[in-house]
């Protein structure tokens, strides 16, 4: 290593995983042929019982590694990360996933860029387990253009499009950032936990997008994404953290047609779950769920699919008031689940892609 490349600053690439073995050597390959010179790879091993730990080894002295004791689950695990990190510049990547050689250079450029940026993001290719694409992330117009985005930008996208643009894992961020606003709230939202933070961090510092396609999202091979989806009855956390920052002070600062577009993904989610619970034949507690929906609420805003939701809508009421049919219930799970897990195709169209969640993680 050249004098001039000891200045720059190092990178703590941090690889939590959990019974990884599957991904784990072309994600780890994929890190470790970064054209930028100064990374640190910390692969934190959540106590695997497949043979993630010996392929961990396999690697020698290329990279550093711990092996939890017990299990600590996805966001307990990346907090030991972080409080092991040694770098200036801190990135969280997936063991599942599959990182350009240029990700970490044009990340560190960015942030170099804009001292005042608190973390980066970037643009995925969404990719089958088998590693063929299916997708590209749209990125709403009010993130694009790389330029740092303040907090009011990021609190209205949200509310207007949930989180389709800060991809968890592409997530670059400086190390006296997480010493400033703490670990990851992993007791109180679990897998959900990344928006927490990024919002906590676009509290006090811009974010940045490349708008570039700098990794490839493995999904559909049973992440924790997936389980997470997978005939969710409760309400999708996602609106309990964006709920915890309206109430402190976010609400001043959202736009009223975004505010409408969030009760709109609210009243969504609602009959998501009825769904779900009709698949469950849960149907009294599918009744109780989708009279908290209100009519206004999915003609509110053109962020949803108003018209197919309102057939829904109308559809649900009465067939939760009859006998369960199990053609139906069969229909839902494969519109819902099964196809989407096969077969996951982006919709296109900005305002109303849906990318897999990029606040839950799939370590």
């Amino acid at each position: 290593m050249t004098d001039d490349q000891q200045q720059m600053p190092l990178v703590s690439i941090i690889v939590p995983v959990f019974n990884g073995e599957t991904y784990l050597t072309t994600s780890l390959d994929s890190i470790l042929a970064q054209t930028y010179p100064r990374t640190e790879v910390l692969v934190m091993d959540d106590a695997s019982t497949d043979s993630t730990a010996q392929i961990i080894a396999s690697y020698g002295g290329r990279l550093r590694s711990f092996r939890q004791p017990a299990n600590r689950g996805i966001y307990g695990n990346m907090n030991d990360g972080l409080a092991m990190a040694r770098g200036d510049l801190i990135a969280i990547y997936h063991a599942d996933d599959l990182y350009e050689p240029a990700i970490v250079e044009r990340q560190v450029n960015w942030l170099q860029l804009h001292p005042e940026a608190g973390a980066v993001f970037c643009k995925d290719v969404f990719i089958n387990p088998e590693g063929n694409e299916r997708g590209r992330l749209v990125l709403p117009p009010e993130v694009r253009g790389n330029a740092p985005l303040d907090y009011r930008i990021i609190l209205n996208a949200l509310l207007n499009y949930k989180n389709c643009f800060l991809r968890c894992p592409s997530c670059m961020a400086r190390a006296f950032v997480y010493r400033d606003i703490g670990g990851y709230h992993d007791k109180e939202f679990k897998n959900t936990a990344d928006l927490e933070m990024y919002l906590r961090i676009a509290e006090q510092y811009p974010l940045g997008i490349l708008d570039e396609f700098l990794f490839r999202y493995r999904w559909g091979h049973g992440n924790s994404a997936q389980r997470y989806r997978f005939l969710r009855a409760d309400p999708e956390r996602f609106f309990l953290i964006m709920d915890k920052f309206l109430a402190a002070g976010g609400t001043s600062l959202a736009e009223p047609a975004a505010l409408a577009a969030y009760e709109a993904h609210r009243a969504e989610d609602h009959l998501m779950r009825v769904v779900n619970l009709y698949i469950l034949d849960r149907r009294s507690e599918a009744l109780l769920v989708l009279r908290e929906i209100e009519f206004r609420r999915l003609i509110g805003s053109k962020r949803i699919q108003r018209w197919r939701l309102l057939l829904l809508f109308f559809a649900l009421h009465l067939l939760v008031r009859m006998p369960r049919i199990s053609l139906v219930a069969k229909i839902f799970h494969w519109r819902w689940h099964l196809d989407a897990s096969r077969t996951y195709r982006p919709r296109r169209r900005a305002g109303q892609f849906r990318p897999p969640p990029g606040q839950v993680t799939k370590a």
